[in-house]
């Protein structure tokens, strides 16, 4: 069975939070929907956003059914809990009172028609902060990159994903890095020519001196970092035809679609010069 992976962002929109995240929604070729669930929270004071909906048939319009009547729950490991109610959006779950702190980790429990998922994500500690953000020419060809620039702690495993945005808009490319040959390193890794990549990238995303660019970072554990791993992948080798396909491996039980990620969230922004 072939299945057709597509990205949808709500509003400059890949993980969402009320604080202007992301969407990722999976769109797959298959005889019954899927749910797919979106869960994301950040450090940055705003409360949890989990958005359900059902992967519709590749015949079908773009359009992805809300899943309503949902009880999601969220708890950390120091005795918070809260029930996320929906919103006035369908489908679109928010907390109050459980916020994202570094080394915490979280429990995210959704139960739709009886049957229950359940994911868990630790937000990375210590946050390691972006110190800013510079441009240069790509290593092949004459397109712009983005160069954030971090110093990765030494010891233990960092994962990092990120997103460009250029004059206020979201280049739909996830950018991924990891610290297994740079430990304890200052970054000097681009993120791909031009805001390419994979994920849609087109030449609306190609930086020129006096753009506006923008960069977010964030701190992430392994497992979202599989899952967007995997994603990127398929992203990549045109699902459409692939004899093979699969999904991107997602931290639910349960067999569902999508992630739910603790992270932090640090932004840059930089004048493109003259290069």
């Amino acid at each position: 069975m072939k299945y057709l992976f597509s990205l949808r962002f709500l509003a400059a929109a890949l993980l969402i939070t009320a604080s202007c995240q992301k969407v990722v929604t999976l769109d797959l070729k298959q005889t019954d929907p899927q749910l797919t669930i979106e869960g994301n929270l950040a450090d940055d004071g705003q409360p949890c956003t989990v958005l359900l909906s059902r992967s519709v048939s590749y015949t079908e319009t773009n359009t992805f059914p809300a899943v309503s009547g949902a009880v999601v729950t969220l708890s950390d490991d120091a005795g918070g809990l809260e029930t996320l109610p929906e919103t006035s959006t369908p489908g679109l779950y928010q907390g109050k009172k459980v916020l994202g702190q570094p080394g915490r980790r979280y429990t995210l429990r959704v139960e739709v028609a009886g049957q229950a998922y359940v994911a868990v994500s630790t937000l990375p500690a210590p946050v390691v902060p972006l110190t800013g953000v510079k441009a240069q020419k790509a290593p092949i060809g004459t397109a712009v990159q983005l160069v954030p620039e971090y110093l990765d702690p030494a010891g233990g495993r960092n994962y990092y994903l990120f997103r460009q945005y250029r004059n206020g808009r979201l280049n739909k490319a996830i950018y991924l890095q990891n610290d297994e040959f740079t430990d304890g390193k200052a970054n000097v890794r681009g993120l791909g020519g031009g805001g390419g990549g994979g994920g849609g990238s087109t030449d609306a995303d190609k930086l020129v001196a006096g753009d506006s660019a923008r960069v977010e970072m964030q701190n992430v554990d392994v497992d979202v970092y599989e899952y967007f791993r995997t994603l990127n992948q398929i992203l990549q080798s045109n699902p459409m035809t692939s004899a093979s396909p699969a999904n991107p491996k997602s931290n639910f039980t349960g067999g569902v679609l999508g992630y739910f990620s603790a992270h932090s969230r640090r932004q840059r922004t930089i004048l493109v010069p003259v290069l």
